[in-house]
């Protein structure tokens, strides 16, 4: 929250310098300044998001515990940002992310199923949002998992290549995303998404059957790795023998869509 900080220190501070020249008789009302005041200010913060990248050490974090969970279920719920969820928790953590101001966050044991959420708000203003920009989080590779995530206009980078993930459910409005399935077991990707640009990588250890609703505008699939097998549907030829294997289903609307 170091820019955070900033920003709300240096509006304080020229807030007091205001009222300190109405107290002189400089100035007659420093209400007519705030306004301007303020804009200078938001204008000053997005160029230094610009030119200063922080370091992802200046983030504070949150992380539950796995407990003695045989699986977990995310719910991820974010206002417009950047967004990076990929696999590496530590041992014994069901979940290591981002932590700041606009956030809520819990996690309950379901039977032996342990319940993670994540309400997030915008990541690119002053007050709200790590410090990076980024709202980052990693999932535990140890158990299988299910991942909804719903997103407003974001860019999104999904990595799920080390999660035993079986079910995912990305939900997004205008947006940019990249995602790749996980490399390990039997998984299934539903994606529905407004004016999008959604590009889905499949590792090459990894089958895939994919079904393309009508409403998808502009489509790319890797037919080489994925023929056509019938209308709307693209299949690899061993994807019924092989234990790793994707089920995907796409829809879209004013968008594109790759499949590689």
């Amino acid at each position: 929250m170091k820019r955070a900080n900033i920003f709300w220190g240096s509006f304080l501070v020229l807030l007091g310098l205001l009222f300190f020249l109405q107290a002189q008789g400089i100035i007659a009302n420093v209400f007519s300044f705030i306004f301007p005041l303020a804009l200078i200010l938001v204008g000053g913060w997005i160029i230094l998001n610009v030119f200063w990248k922080p370091d992802l050490g200046d983030d504070e974090t949150f992380s539950f515990a796995l407990q003695s969970a045989k699986s977990v279920r995310y719910k991820f719920a974010h206002g417009a940002g950047q967004i990076s969820i990929r696999g590496g928790a530590p041992a014994g953590k069901a979940i290591v992310g981002s932590s700041a101001v606009g956030m809520n966050t819990d996690s309950r044991m379901d039977g032996d199923r342990l319940n993670v959420n994540v309400e997030a708000g915008p990541s690119m203003i002053p007050f709200i949002g790590p410090s990076s920009g980024v709202w980052r989080y990693q999932l535990t590779g140890e158990v299988p998992v299910t991942l909804e995530v719903d997103a407003g206009a974001s860019r999104l980078e999904i990595d799920l290549k080390d999660v035993l993930a079986t079910r995912i459910e990305l939900n997004t409005g205008a947006s940019s995303t990249d995602l790749t399935v996980p490399a390990r077991g039997a998984s299934m990707l539903d994606v529905e998404a407004g004016a999008a640009s959604v590009n889905i990588r499949v590792p090459e250890s990894t089958a895939a059957r994919i079904r393309v609703k009508d409403s998808v505008v502009s489509l790319d699939v890797d037919t080489n790795r994925f023929p056509q097998t019938d209308s709307g549907l693209y299949q690899s030829p061993n994807f019924d023998a092989t234990p790793n294997r994707a089920e995907i289903t796409l829809e879209a609307g004013l968008g594109s869509i790759t499949v590689k």
